[in-house]
């Protein structure tokens, strides 16, 4: 399996992703007058699905970082992540979310304000609630079934 992912399967995880992200802020009380990116992928704006395709095309680096690599379909199920793994992993993902947004000027603020470019979640790791730290957990936990819906899987080594 390549280190990278064609284009149709990176939409097609960016999709996957989103679709996962805004079932688990709606289970977890979220709703779109809160979290305006809780819409279908075609009413999500561009950034928004820019920045899901970024999280699908860095899914090998982060899967390398455990000591695993994507795989096409085989004979044993996909990998199951550790929790030590997901923490790693949402840790790396929280970074590679933040730094596109603070290149464009997006600031901390105590409220998410995209005309003002201010998110609370742009602080370090060890700065974020429990519910942002588990927005990114959640993404993770759901990996495998995630690159199911393109024919991937996780696997060690």
């Amino acid at each position: 399996m390549p280190d990278f992912l064609s284009e149709p399967t990176v939409d097609g995880l960016a999709r996957a992703v989103h679709d996962h992200y805004v079932r688990a802020r709606r289970a977890a009380g979220d709703d779109a007058a809160v979290n305006t990116s809780l819409v279908t992928w075609d009413r999500l704006p561009r950034l928004l699905r820019h920045d899901s395709r970024a999280h699908a095309r860095d899914v090998p680096r982060k899967l390398a970082a455990v000591g695993c690599r994507l795989s096409g379909p085989g004979e044993r199920p996909s990998a199951v992540l550790t929790g030590v793994e997901v923490e790693r992993l949402a840790r790396m993902e929280h970074v590679r979310w933040m730094l596109p947004r603070v290149a464009a000027g997006w600031r901390p603020g105590p409220v998410h304000d995209p005309r003002a470019r201010r998110h609370p979640d742009l602080v370090p790791w060890a700065d974020l609630t429990e519910d942002a730290r588990d927005k990114d957990r959640s993404t993770l936990r759901a990996l495998p079934a995630v690159l199911a819906t393109a024919g991937l899987r996780i696997v060690r080594g």
